[in-house]
């Protein structure tokens, strides 16, 4: 029996993945799941799951973040993703498992044996390294993101954005540069296509580049101060975290 784990920020998505491994993967004993790369932290040092199903964008950090908090990976990892494209070729690179989502169940099938063998062979840890080696090579400094306005469109560098500011549905993104973009795209969707490993949603209306925080100011949920001299709150709710973060 593998003992398994499920991360995924939507319980639809769990309950949708659970129910199909108990019809199609009996191997697989679901003994845990997590909504963020913390929980998903706690769970796995706790519970030593054989495999972990993980999601890529989630609030707070990447599944590569928690890759990250590992000195050792000594579990599976199927990558369960909607839209990261970005990250397949490092997938196929490593020869890691990934499934898109809605879930395939016959490539479930397939996954779920090709861990059962690498479970055997003990092969993963190289793999699981030369994944993590081939997204750092995918610095945030060279990917680009399109902006899109009702009469403009740019493509511009993570890095070249200082933060975001929610505007309903639109969002205002501020330039290195000191232009400003109001793009037709709202706050939720910037998160989700930016690197969480660089941008950080401090507060329901802010998204900031961590490479751009000047200052910190302290007292309740806190502000920062960005490198062109903007101060931004901090949502009491989101300043742990996001210290975490920083350090």
């Amino acid at each position: 029996m593998i003992t398994a784990i499920i991360v995924d920020d939507e319980a639809k998505n769990i309950s949708v993945l659970n129910k199909i491994l108990l019809d199609y993967c009996k191997e697989v004993a679901v003994v845990g799941t997590a909504g963020n790369i913390t929980e998903a932290e706690a769970l796995i040092r706790s519970l030593k799951p054989g495999l972990v199903f993980l999601d890529i964008e989630m609030p707070y950090g990447t599944g590569f973040d928690l890759l990250n908090k590992f000195t050792e990976i000594n579990f599976e990892i199927i990558f369960v993703t909607a839209y990261d494209q970005y990250a397949i070729d490092a997938f196929q690179y490593a020869s890691i498992d990934y499934l898109l989502k809605p879930v395939n169940i016959t490539k479930l099938q397939k996954s779920v044996d090709r861990v059962r063998q690498r479970l055997n062979e003990k092969t993963s840890a190289l793999n699981y390294q030369l994944l993590l080696d081939q997204i750092k090579k995918q610095d945030a400094s060279d990917q680009r993101i399109q902006l899109s306005s009702a009469t403009e469109q740019y493509m511009v560098r993570y890095n070249d954005i200082l933060y975001c500011i929610a505007d309903g549905s639109y969002t205002f993104v501020c330039m290195t540069n000191g232009k400003k973009f109001h793009a037709s795209k709202n706050l939720k969707q910037f998160a989700a296509e930016l690197p969480a490993s660089v941008f950080f949603r401090i507060h329901n209306g802010h998204l900031i580049n961590m490479n751009h925080v000047s200052k910190i100011v302290k007292g309740g949920g806190g502000s920062v101060v960005m490198s062109d001299g903007k101060e931004l709150e901090i949502a009491v709710r989101r300043k742990d975290e996001f210290l975490k973060m920083l350090k």
